[in-house]
């Protein structure tokens, strides 16, 4: 992923987020949590990197651009992991295969606050599935629950989602769906 155009997305997802807990007490009567767009952490993202081929080279630019991102109050919650979580998560091999409604190797890099993961496929670097909770056994997720689906045929698609998510709930207060 180009690098001039992932610094441009966390800036206008900054913007996003900014404007989306703007009114947020008013909206909901109480105060937003910490809602957070990271700057990128290049010792965590060299590390991931170090995880290569594992890890596709897509979401190592990512890292490269952005630390992390915490929305706690966008609609159920958001979560881009850490670029120094998602190589330990992987290392561990806590999930690093899908099956069942599909079948793949896989990293998982985000989450929502609902329990529900995000993770790409690897090493090819597409298509990112939506993993509902649903089990976990020996690092593989199984499921034919029929949440469990391609989120974005690639992590640039996703990211553009979920800045259109942002811009959607910071409009008019509707949950974001990945």
């Amino acid at each position: 992923m180009d690098p001039g155009r992932l610094r441009t997305w966390r800036e206008d997802l900054r913007k996003a987020v900014a404007s989306a807990v703007l009114d947020f007490e008013d909206r909901y009567g109480y105060p937003p949590d910490e809602n957070v767009v990271s700057e990128p952490d290049m010792i965590a993202a060299a590390r991931l990197g170090a995880v290569r081929p594992a890890i596709p080279a897509d979401l190592v630019d990512v890292y490269a651009a952005v630390g992390a991102v915490d929305l706690p109050d966008v609609g159920n919650g958001f979560f881009l992991h850490r670029a120094s979580d998602v190589a330990h998560i992987h290392e561990s091999r806590d999930l690093w295969h899908v099956r069942g409604r599909h079948d793949a190797d896989v990293v998982v890099f985000a989450s929502d606050g609902g329990g529900t993961q995000y993770a790409l496929a690897t090493p090819a670097g597409s298509p990112v599935y939506r993993l509902p909770p649903d089990l976990v056994l020996d690092g593989i997720y199984t499921s034919e629950d029929p949440r469990f689906d391609m989120a974005a045929p690639d992590l640039s698609t996703f990211f553009d989602r979920l800045l259109q998510a942002v811009k959607t709930f910071a409009a008019s207060s509707t949950p974001p769906s990945l």
